[in-house]
């Protein structure tokens, strides 16, 4: 960590912003830095063509984080997913708040040998866990379907 400072009191701008990633750059030294890399806000894009213009040796990079972030948003905003998602989550809970429930489905699945885990849950600020949500119940399909077609008759 280099710096840490409260910037709500200051317009952010990409010329202010530049200004305070050109305070870094010179502390350490252009020569230390091959990129710089942020989400894609207008006023942080700005910042970083800014910084790329001033330091060509810098390349100007878009996370690519950021951008699977928001695609797996916008997914997530379908319809149909987001149907999908909210029934994954009610089964994943379901099985995470009943200990018979998550006792037979454990046992269904080292019974099956099935390897990955247990259910996940699909949280809104993680993006990763849409998949990890929807492939664990698919993963488990075999183990659900045996619990279901034994202990709930």
């Amino acid at each position: 960590m280099i710096r840490l400072e409260d910037l709500t009191k200051h317009s952010h701008t990409s010329e202010y912003l530049s200004s305070i990633i050109d305070e870094v750059i010179h502390k350490i030294g252009p020569n230390k830095f091959a990129a710089i890399v942020s989400d894609n806000a207008a006023n942080v894009a700005g910042a970083r063509r800014i910084i790329t213009t001033n330091y060509p040796s810098i390349i100007d990079i878009r996370c690519i984080a950021h951008c699977f972030n928001l695609i797996s948003c916008d997914i997530v905003k379908v319809d149909q997913v987001k149907c999908l998602v909210r029934r994954a989550n009610i089964l994943t809970r379901y099985f995470k708040n009943s200990t018979l429930a998550s006792n037979w489905l454990k046992e269904a699945i080292d019974a099956k040998n099935i390897v990955g885990g247990g259910l996940k849950t699909y949280v809104e600020t993680r993006w990763t866990t849409v998949h990890e949500c929807t492939a664990s119940v698919y993963r488990l399909k075999d183990a659900l379907l045996h619990v279901c077609t034994i202990y709930f008759k």
